[in-house]
């Protein structure tokens, strides 16, 4: 099956909505970031800036890293025949493994 490929602007631009407009992100930062900040060390705003900053810049290199290694790792995986084999009856063993249990468990009323 043949994936449209899309340019990085549009990937960029399509997960910048997406964050702007997920609430957790911000109740994150309200929530974590406060107790990192000292008042007496300076002023608030750009201490928090600062940490704010230094957030992106880490979750910037590691997300990197993870996507540059799991392209690698798929690269491969996927050339290798009895991956996918494997893959395929480990799918099936799942959900073979999933019925069962909902079978077995009922409902409890």
């Amino acid at each position: 099956q043949e994936v449209k490929r899309e340019s990085l602007s549009q990937i960029f631009w399509q997960g910048f909505v997406i964050n702007i407009l997920n609430p957790k992100t911000a109740l994150f930062f309200f929530a974590f970031l406060p107790q990192f900040v000292n008042p007496e060390k300076g002023n608030v705003t750009i201490q928090t800036l600062l940490l704010g900053v230094l957030f992106v810049l880490l979750a910037f290199i590691t997300d990197n890293i993870y996507a540059f290694v799991a392209s690698s790792l798929a690269e491969r995986l996927n050339a290798n025949a009895n991956f996918q084999k494997g893959q395929k009856y480990f799918a099936g063993l799942v959900y073979i493994g999933l019925g069962v249990t909902t079978a077995l468990t009922g409902s409890k009323k």
